[in-house]
């Protein structure tokens, strides 16, 4: 029993609302998306100035999270802060940073149409700004000790009332040690997603094109309850029948069917790419079928 559903909205810019999404290359997180008509993603000021906004919230909340740490502790330091408007500044800070930070990587992921790419570009600006807010928070408290080489020394031996330095300055370095890893990574996760998105629109504009039929295998993962699929694609050309081996994610609504029409493009130097043919009419299985059991 199948069910059919609205074809596919061929006007929207998010390569999400296109799927399923096929790969011949990639796996998991690393299957990158292109919507039609849309060019590949690019690092722009629209990206960077959130990314910096981010950064500078995750920064500030980190950096009040260490005064009321400080001032929660005894002994630690003296502050003239109210503990009230401290904690409302912490939720609130703490909400607005992760708020900022969904939405960056909404926004980093529709750009880049790839879940790892995005995930990379939205840890950094967090990561950068934890560190900075808690490590300033630490070298504030050592520099308006009376004595600071003897509060660096009373840290150091993890002294009682000095967890409102050592704290901080911990999450400092781990959060340091992690984002220097992902500012490591993160260049080739963007330049192999447009990789992808600009071998998507080349195939687009100059491959062959031909019709092909879906076989579907199991399901291997379930990304964030997106199943992620074997498939097999045969197709016809003029040289014979091929067949040829993919990944496809979608969502749990839009599994196409056995048997499914797609359009293979083929610029016969290797590049391959498969699309749901947007002419044909896409029936999708029960959503029940590919829902994760809990």
């Amino acid at each position: 029993m199948t069910e059919a559903v609205t074809p596919r909205d061929e006007v929207s810019a998010h390569w999400w609302d296109h799927r399923p999404v096929f790969s011949v290359t990639d796996r998991a997180s690393r299957l990158t998306g292109l919507a039609p008509g849309r060019a590949p993603g690019r690092v722009t000021a629209r990206l960077l100035a959130p990314a910096l906004l981010t950064g500078l919230v995750w920064a500030a909340e980190a950096l009040v999270a260490s005064w009321l740490l400080c001032r929660a502790t005894a002994g630690s330091c003296t502050a003239g802060q109210s503990g009230g408007w401290l904690v409302a500044g912490v939720l609130v800070l703490g909400y607005l940073a992760v708020l900022g930070t969904v939405g960056l990587a909404e926004h980093a992921r529709e750009t880049f149409g790839q879940r790892r790419a995005a995930s990379l570009w939205s840890w950094a600006p967090l990561l950068a700004g934890v560190a900075l807010g808690a490590g300033g928070g630490a070298v504030a408290r050592v520099a308006t000790a009376d004595d600071p080489a003897a509060r660096v020394r009373e840290t150091l031996d993890g002294a009682p009332g000095t967890e409102g330095v050592l704290i901080p300055a911990v999450v400092a370095v781990l959060a340091a040690g992690w984002g220097l890893t992902i500012a490591a990574r993160l260049p080739g996760a963007l330049r192999h997603a447009r990789g992808r998105q600009e071998t998507i629109e080349r195939l687009r504009r100059d491959s062959l094109r031909y019709t092909g039929r879906l076989r579907l295998g199991e399901v291997r993962l379930w990304l964030h309850n997106d199943p992620e699929l074997d498939v097999t694609v045969v197709y016809d050309t003029p040289a014979g029948r091929r067949e040829v081996t993919a990944r496809m994610r979608t969502s749990a609504d839009r599994v196409p069917v056995d048997g499914s029409a797609v359009v293979v493009l083929d610029d016969l130097r290797g590049a391959l790419h498969v699309e749901l043919d947007p002419d044909a009419d896409p029936v999708f299985a029960p959503e029940q079928r590919y829902t994760p059991s809990e």
